[in-house]
């Protein structure tokens, strides 16, 4: 049944043509927050993506659900913590996203998950005189377009700068910084998640944080990120994950951090972030699945140079990715 599904959706579309990468930071180019979004068609593989909309004002250090129909954009931090949910719909080509709702609290340096059904946003910081750092699971129906997310569960435990992978049964929050401790940690919590404490099922190939994600309807991918030094770790490991270790099999072009990653049904995308020596990024890196060994594949550029930023597209894991 679903590959005869996938098949009527890779060749009619259905929201699932694009990838959207949205806001971000750069201390380089003037203009430090960004309410832009970008968009690129699959399968990408040359060229620079196309400046096509906004969000509702400019924000960084954000996080992205995806609907089969819309995608959102949460939280974040322009002259002060947001809690905003934006909302634009598939397939998005002009305009201005709209402010539809907000998480439960303001916070940034988020991570976010999707089931078919509901959007999960977790984790995260909020500093006022004081750093404070969050366990939080929220949750919105989709299609949400109103209201204030529900706080619905935790994690095993305070994290910041994490990353999120999907399978069509769980949702994965992997590594990401407690306040004191880099973390390799991999948590994981069934969908449909109503309440309780995810639970801590294994770890990355190592600790670091500020990183993205990857999937595909077999394996989970986490990208680069931090750990005194910048990296280029492509780490894989198979749903349903739930104990060990993730493999180690593979590297992005570069050693970055501070990047999002959105998925085709073919090809994972790694977007922008910040390489060392502080240089911002607006590369596209591209690996196909299933990703096993080797170096992903500079394809392209965003329109501009940032990190920090949010990527969503339209494409159904549960029955489109191969």
């Amino acid at each position: 049944m679903y590959a005869s599904l996938r098949l009527i959706v890779q060749q009619y579309g259905v929201g699932s043509d694009y990838g959207y990468v949205c806001g971000g930071w750069s201390d380089s180019s003037g203009n430090y927050y960004f309410s832009t979004i970008d968009r690129f068609q699959f399968p990408f593989d040359s060229g620079t993506a196309n400046q096509v909309g906004k969000l509702s004002g400019s924000r960084g250090f954000l996080s992205a659900n995806n609907s089969s129909t819309y995608g959102y954009v949460c939280g974040g931090i322009y002259y002060g913590y947001h809690s905003i949910i934006d909302r634009f719909q598939f397939p998005f080509n002009s305009g201005t996203a709209n402010s539809v709702g907000n998480l439960s609290g303001s916070r940034r340096a988020l991570s976010a998950n999707n089931s078919s059904m509901y959007g999960y946003v977790c984790g995260g910081y909020y500093y006022s005189g004081n750093y404070y750092f969050f366990s939080t699971i929220d949750r919105f129906q989709f299609p949400f377009d109103s209201g204030t997310a529900s706080n619905v569960g935790k994690l095993s435990g305070n994290r910041w700068e994490l990353s999120a992978n999907n399978s069509s049964t769980y949702g994965y929050i992997c590594g990401g910084f407690d306040g004191s401790n880099y973390r390799s940690t991999i948590d994981r919590f069934q969908f449909p998640f109503d309440s309780g404490t995810a639970s801590y099922v294994g770890n990355l190939s190592g600790s670091r944080y500020n990183l993205s994600a990857n999937n595909s309807s077999t394996y989970g991918y986490v990208c680069g990120g931090i750990y005194y030094g910048y990296h280029s770790i492509i780490d894989r490991f198979q749903f349903p994950f739930n104990s060990g270790t993730a493999s180690y099999v593979g590297n992005l072009s570069g050693d970055k951090c501070a990047l999002r990653a959105n998925n085709s049904s073919i090809y994972g995308y790694v977007c922008g972030g910040v390489s060392s020596g502080i240089y911002y990024l607006s590369t596209i890196d591209r690996f196909q699945f299933p990703f096993n060994s080797g170096t992903a594949s500079n394809v392209g550029n965003l329109s501009g140079s940032r990190c920090e930023l949010s990527a969503n597209d339209g494409v159904d894991f549960v029955t489109m990715f191969v």
